[in-house]
């Protein structure tokens, strides 16, 4: 791995280069022909082309380097204004979460399962495939995902994604989640892989290229970004798929703004140093009961900030408290007094069988014993054609009458 690591790192930059003097040579050589041994004006000329300070900035080293490497030797200095810029994305926001949704639509199953992991976990592009197609996430980087008779389950959603050292920007493992919309959309995916005849294991990529004659090989951090705007694209947006990081990135820090999920755990799903990560990697691993906090409160935070298409979930719980809350507000419950009982769900049918009798006493005045009752002699009569009997009078021109015996 480690030799793959160099010779990645002995690649990636020559090709930028080469591109990036190419491109130099395409202008220099347009209509307007200016000379090698300018680059000021033929720099000037592709910022006037609408290309930005930070292009100019990036050509300028390669561009002097290749000069002194064929014995011309420039002289003047050159300083672009605004080479610091991200000009290109000075005015490039997120999406929203209807627009994210608009993409998940345009795209296909391919598309929105890596979309998902960009925009729903963090990633980076070169997380799903590195530059070379040599390595990328795996099937067993989802170690709560399963496979049996062709169908693909998630043990825990929202489900971890563990991210490998040698596909992490600071060489370091981390983690981050994937939500329920984002696990309908992978599994939708690996489905269709299987159906397609593609036998998958652990060792498996998890998005693999497009042409049936390479399933089961990695795909490369240039085709993964083709095939991300593809779907931006056609959502009719132009976008830069690196956007999609940059929503779960926003959304995760409104959701922070909430209350609902911390600063250091946000940064650590994008695989950001902090204090998390530090405690991450000396620790070698968080124990179980930090993770399942994480897990809880990027499931509120997703829920909320993240997800394109929310979805009530109707569980036993719901059900029986829907059911205890309706019985007791027509005992005569207030919402007060309803808010007071605690969790509806826990309520055996007993409890709630003498709350609404209790209530009912309570109607008809029986406070004591909950038996017998005293009321004004005049009243006995309408008490007895109600059902109740009479025991005995008093001396206060009242009388004591009872429930019949059951």
């Amino acid at each position: 791995m480690e030799e793959s690591e160099e010779l990645l790192g002995g690649i990636v930059s020559p090709n930028l280069v080469r591109r990036r003097l190419r491109g130099y040579g395409l202008y220099i050589t347009n209509k307007r022909v200016i000379g090698v041994k300018k680059p000021k004006a033929g720099i000037g000329f592709m910022i006037g082309a609408g290309l930005g300070g930070p292009v100019g900035g990036l050509i300028t080293r390669p561009l002097k380097n290749w000069f002194g490497f064929n014995d011309i030797h420039v002289q003047q200095k050159i300083r672009i204004a605004g080479r610091e810029e991200l000009v290109t994305v000075a005015d490039e926001r997120p999406p929203t979460q209807e627009e994210l949704g608009r993409i998940f639509g345009a795209g296909d199953q391919r598309a929105k399962a890596a979309s998902a992991l960009l925009g729903f976990s963090g990633v980076r592009l070169e997380v799903l495939g590195d530059y070379l197609g040599m390595d990328g996430l795996k099937i067993k980087d989802l170690p709560e995902m399963t496979i049996s008779k062709k169908r693909v389950e998630f043990e825990e959603v929202p489900t971890i994604v563990q991210v490998r050292k040698n596909l992490s920007k600071t060489n370091k493992h981390y983690f981050s989640f994937l939500c329920r919309e984002g696990c309908d959309y992978l599994k939708q995916y690996v489905e269709w892989r299987i159906r397609r005849g593609e036998k998958i294991d652990p060792n498996s990529p998890l998005i693999t290229p497009s042409q049936a004659h390479l399933a089961g090989q990695h795909i490369r951090t240039p085709n993964i970004s083709d095939l991300i705007r593809k779907g931006i694209r056609d959502a009719g947006f132009d976008w830069r798929p690196y956007v999609l990081r940059r929503y779960f990135d926003t959304r995760l820090m409104v959701a922070e703004s909430d209350g609902l999920i911390p600063r250091d755990w946000r940064q650590f799903f994008m695989g950001h140093s902090g204090d998390i990560e530090h405690t991450y990697t000396v620790n070698k691993a968080v124990s179980k009961d930090v993770v399942e906090k994480m897990r809880a409160s990027y499931e509120k935070a997703s829920e909320k900030h993240l997800v394109t298409s929310r979805r009530e979930d109707v569980t036993k719980n719901t059900v029986i408290e829907a059911f205890n809350r309706q019985f007791l507000a027509m005992a005569g419950y207030s919402e007060d007094d309803i808010s007071k009982l605690g969790d509806l769900p826990q309520l055996t049918p007993q409890q709630i069988q003498d709350l609404i009798q209790r209530k009912s006493m309570q109607a008809l005045g029986l406070n004591g014993n909950g038996k017998q009752k005293i009321v004004p002699l005049s009243e006995v009569r309408t008490w007895v054609l109600e059902g109740w009997e009479y025991v005995s009078t008093l001396p206060t021109n009242e009388a004591v009458i009872k429930l019949p015996s059951s």
